[in-house]
């Protein structure tokens, strides 16, 4: 009887392994296409209309810079004393920045139309700041 109980489940087996394969590459393609569309370049025009795509295409850039960051901590550790100290220099400025960047985003969500192009403004000096910051420790 065990017997045909598993056979049961391996032929349901192949059918949820394609769905399985069939999810994994519809969310490969929402992160190509937000890779492609996550660029400042690419929302930098966005209108109040938009912020909604605005904000969440920034929360995924900050979150690929901090990856990007955490890496770089993770290499970084392993350097000489004599570099310890610019490097500590170098991730305590970007630390500030992504602080700053933080409190412009969460003062970009609570925008009203005629708040939006000042906050998107800001916004834009903060992520120019991190991105600087980020140079300089990498």
């Amino acid at each position: 009887m065990a017997l045909l109980m598993s056979g049961c489940s391996k032929s349901e087996s192949p059918s949820s392994n394609t769905e399985s394969v069939k999810a994994d590459v519809k969310a490969a393609a929402v992160d190509v296409k937000n890779a492609a569309v996550d660029t400042w370049d690419s929302i930098k025009d966005f209108t109040f209309d938009r912020r909604s795509d605005f904000s969440a295409s920034m929360d995924r850039m900050s979150a690929q810079l901090d990856e990007k960051t955490k890496e770089l901590r993770a290499k970084a550790s392993g350097v000489s004393d004599d570099a310890s100290k610019s490097r500590d220099a170098a991730l305590k400025e970007f630390d500030d920045a992504r602080a700053d960047l933080k409190s412009k985003l969460a003062d970009l969500n609570n925008a009203t139309a005629d708040t939006w192009a000042d906050a998107k403004a800001k916004v834009a000096d903060s992520w120019k700041r991190v991105q600087a910051a980020y140079d300089k420790a990498k």
